[in-house]
C-alpha cells in the first residue's frame, strides 16, 4: 500500500515539476518579447536583461504554482484511470482518499512552500527584478526613494505632524507643523518651526511660535527661537523606503498596516493585499481538492483532452470570483477576509461534495 501511495506521489511530482516550468517558461517567454523592445531601445546591457528575467523566476513560479498543481493533479489521475491502475488499486482495498492522498499532500506542502516564498525570496528578488526595470530602465527618480516632500504622520501620542520636506542624511525638518488634540475633537496646541533637527535623542525646533487653545479660541502664542518638546517620534518615522507591494513580505505589510492605522489612514485596501498574499498559495488545496472527483468522473466519460478541458473550466470559473471578490474587497463591498478567504472556502466545500458523490454516474451531480 506504501509503495502505491509513494508511486501516486513521484508521478504526481514529477508531472508537476513538468507543469510548472512550462508554465514559467511560457510566461517568461511571452514577457520577453512584450519587454525585450524596450530594454534595447534604453541601450539597457544584456547582463541587465538577462537577471531582470532570472530575478522574475520565484515571482512567476508563485503566480504560477495553483494552475501546476490544477493541470498536475488532472494528468496524474487520467494517467491512472487511463490505464486502469486506478482500478487496480481499488481493487487491491485502497480507497480512493487512499490513492489520492498523496496529492493532497503534496498540495499542501507546495502551498507552505510558496507561501514561504513570498516571504522570504520573493521580496528580495522582486525589489532586485522592480530595480533594473524601473532604476534603470525607465529611470524612475522615485523609485525605491524615501518620500521627502509633503510627508503627514499620526505620532504614537496621537499629535498630527505636517513636514514640507525631510532630509535623511541630516536628519532635519523643514516647515514643520505639530497638531496636538485635546480629550475631544479639537485641537489645544499647535505647535509652528521654521525648521528642526534631531539630536540624538529629541528634537529641536527653530525658529517658530506655540499657539494654545481653549474653548473660547486663541488663548496664548508663545515665540522661540529654539526650544525641544516631548515627541514619540524619531527619524526613522520619517525615513521609510517607499515600496511597491510585491517587494514587501507578509511582515512589513502587516507593520505598514499597523503605522497607517495609527495615522489614522484608511487601511482596507493593505489590509486586502495582506490576506490576498496569504490566500493565494492556499489556492493549490483547492484546486486540488476540485480536480481530484473532476477528473475521476470525467475520465469516465471522455479521454485526457476532456478531463484537462473540464478541470480548466473549473479552474476559470474559481479564478473569475476569486478576482471578483478581491475587487469588491477594495471597493469596501467585502470584508477583507471574506474577499480573500470566501473563494477558498467555497470551492473548498464543492470540492468535499464533489469527493462525497464521486459514486455518482454524472460527470457533475447536481
Amino acid at each position: 500500500m506504501m509503495i502505491l501511495k509513494k508511486y501516486v506521489l513521484f508521478l504526481f511530482l514529477k508531472i508537476y515539476l513538468l507543469t510548472a516550468a512550462g508554465l514559467v517558461g511560457i510566461f517568461l517567454i511571452v514577457d520577453f518579447f512584450e519587454r525585450v523592445d524596450e530594454f534595447m531601445a534604453k541601450g539597457a546591457p544584456l547582463i541587465d536583461l538577462a537577471s531582470y528575467y532570472v530575478y522574475k523566476i520565484p515571482f512567476v513560479a508563485n503566480y504560477m504554482a495553483p494552475q501546476a498543481v490544477l493541470l498536475a493533479t488532472v494528468i496524474t489521475l487520467a494517467s491512472l484511470a487511463g490505464n486502469n491502475e486506478f482500478t487496480a488499486m481499488k481493487a487491491c482495498g485502497i480507497s480512493v482518499t487512499g490513492i489520492t492522498f498523496p496529492i493532497i499532500g503534496a498540495a499542501v506542502v507546495i502551498a507552505l512552500l510558496v507561501l514561504a516564498c513570498s516571504e522570504f525570496v520573493s521580496p528580495i528578488t522582486n525589489q532586485k527584478m522592480n530595480y533594473i526595470f524601473f532604476g534603470k530602465v525607465r529611470n524612475k527618480a522615485t523609485y525605491g526613494k524615501i518620500p521627502q516632500k509633503d510627508l503627514w504622520l499620526k505620532a504614537k501620542d496621537h499629535s498630527i505632524w505636517s513636514v514640507d520636506s525631510f532630509d535623511p542624511n541630516s536628519s532635519g525638518l523643514r516647515g514643520v507643523i505639530i497638531l496636538i488634540p485635546d480629550d475631544g475633537f479639537g485641537i489645544r496646541k499647535r505647535i509652528d518651526a521654521q525648521s528642526a533637527v534631531w539630536s540624538g535623542d529629541k528634537w529641536n525646533f527653530i525658529n517658530g511660535y506655540v499657539r494654545k487653545f481653549n474653548k473660547e479660541g486663541l488663548a496664548s502664542t508663545e515665540y522661540f527661537e529654539n526650544r525641544s518638546f516631548p515627541a514619540s517620534e524619531t527619524p526613522k518615522d520619517f525615513a521609510k523606503v517607499r515600496k511597491r507591494p510585491e517587494e514587501m513580505s507578509l511582515r512589513e505589510m502587516y507593520a505598514t498596516i499597523q503605522v497607517h492605522a495609527r495615522e489614522g489612514k484608511d487601511t482596507t485596501k493593505k489590509w486586502i493585499e495582506l490576506h490576498r498574499n496569504l490566500s493565494y498559495p492556499f489556492i493549490s488545496i483547492v484546486l486540488a481538492l476540485l480536480a481530484i472527483p473532476l477528473s475521476l468522473r470525467s475520465s469516465r466519460h471522455g479521454g485526457l483532452l476532456f478531463c484537462v478541458g473540464v478541470n480548466l473550466a473549473m479552474g476559470f470559473v474559481f479564478s473569475f470570483l476569486y478576482a471578483v471578490s478581491i475587487s469588491l474587497g477594495r471597493g469596501g463591498t467585502f470584508d477583507p477576509i471574506l474577499a480573500a478567504w470566501g473563494p477558498n472556502l467555497l470551492f473548498t466545500a464543492l470540492g468535499f461534495y464533489l469527493l462525497l458523490t464521486l459514486d455518482s454516474e454524472k460527470a457533475f451531480p447536481i
